[in-house]
């Protein structure tokens, strides 16, 4: 009788039909750590694994969502938007609402799209679907049909801003920055993360403050000019 020939298998990577993957295979698999896919796991970036006994399993599901992490990651999102662009809050206040917006947005107004993916505002998964990755930009943004103004010339405005303070963002950042390690002599690699976040926090506070300190001090005035400019153009026609 002809003999079979012998099949070797790696065991690391190995799995039965329709079994699954242990935590170390799907590791292998796509390159991430046991640490890692369970910190995703508690952030609830992934799914739960299935558990056979004592064992837990994953499929080819969490396989695509972790080569999407990785992918978000690879292009400079944090995880932080990254959970804002895979829907995993979507308890969040308006979060439906401004995915059918960003739809229309995308089929309607391609430009004003661009603007905000450029500022970060939205984003693109690997997969080419667009997300939300800042909400609360948004919905700040979009509180303003209080006043009348429409959605998207609310986004615009946005965009808009952005833009303008890009410059001026950019000294404050480095002149804040330099000062912050001028404080903190002997500042390590390792830090940068929380010293980051710590920035980032202080500025939007300071900002925060300044901008409703001058709000309070110049929108009367311009509420007086646009008043006194109605009325010239009133008596003109």
């Amino acid at each position: 009788m002809p003999q079979r020939s012998a099949q070797t298998t790696d065991p690391h990577t190995a799995t039965e039909p329709g079994s699954g993957y242990t935590v170390e295979q799907l590791s292998r698999k796509v390159g991430m750590s046991p640490r890692n896919i369970r910190a995703h796991q508690a952030r609830k970036l992934l799914p739960p694994p299935v558990r056979r006994g004592r064992v837990a399993y994953y499929d080819e599901s969490h396989v695509r969502r972790l080569e999407t992490i990785k992918g978000l990651q690879r292009q400079g999102f944090n995880l932080v938007s990254i959970e804002a662009m895979l829907g995993t809050n979507r308890g969040d206040r308006g979060g439906a609402t401004l995915e059918m917006l960003i739809g229309r947005i995308e089929s309607d107004h391609p430009a004003l799209l661009y603007a905000l993916t450029r500022h970060g505002v939205v984003g693109r998964t690997d997969d080419g679907v667009v997300r939300v990755v800042r909400p609360r930009a948004l919905l700040s943004a979009l509180e303003l049909h209080r006043v009348g103004l429409p959605p998207i010339a609310a986004l615009r405005l946005l965009s808009e801003l952005l833009d303008s303070t890009q410059f001026a963002t950019q000294h404050l950042v480095e002149a804040a920055g330099t000062r912050l390690l001028t404080l903190r002599p002997g500042t390590r690699e390792a830090d940068a993360a929380a010293l980051s976040q710590g920035l980032v926090n202080v500025l939007a506070e300071v900002l925060r403050i300044s901008v409703e300190n001058r709000t309070k001090a110049t929108l009367p005035q311009l509420l007086s000019r646009a008043r006194a400019e109605d009325e010239e153009y009133d008596d003109l026609a």
